[in-house]
């Protein structure tokens, strides 16, 4: 019975992830948000990753990061922004994903760099997420991060 306990356990945290992930979106999504939708924004952003941590791999950590680091973004918390994004990238450069992938990682670095006030870094990162989404084939994929580079404050329209 125990052993059919631990075999669920991956399942459940995986749907954990799935779950919380989808309800940041959900928050994220709203015109405005309450203190209390925020904080819940970011602990769901916290609770998608950790379970993401438990049964995920190295794709599923990255989307994690990038989820914090946007959340905090948009919570004007730059610091921990820029913490999660970098290391977002650094798993998307690490494993030489040249794909959506890096380009929305990039997104994720320009929007926590406007986030801490760095217009030079976010302008530099907004422009190669540019250059890495003129490559992709897929039009879903490329409007998709094209319009969340759209949303960061500062970034002009190519």
């Amino acid at each position: 019975m125990a052993d059919e306990a631990l075999e669920g356990l991956p399942g459940w945290h995986r749907q954990v992830a799935i779950d919380t992930f989808n309800a940041a979106w959900e928050l994220i999504d709203l015109s405005s948000r309450t203190p209390v939708q925020d904080r819940d924004l970011l602990q769901l952003a916290f609770t998608s990753r950790y379970h993401w941590g438990v049964v995920g791999g190295d794709e599923e950590h990255m989307v994690g990061d990038w989820m914090i680091a946007h959340v905090a973004s948009l919570q004007s918390l730059g610091e921990l922004a820029h913490r999660y994004a970098a290391n977002a990238l650094d798993t998307a450069r690490a494993n030489g994903w040249d794909d959506w992938r890096l380009a929305s990682m990039l997104e994720g670095m320009a929007r926590a760099s406007a986030a801490i006030g760095d217009e030079p870094g976010r302008d530099r990162y907004a422009a190669e997420a540019r250059r890495v989404l003129a490559t992709l084939d897929d039009t879903n994929d490329r409007d998709l991060i094209a319009s969340q580079l759209a949303s960061i404050p500062g970034v002009a329209s190519p």
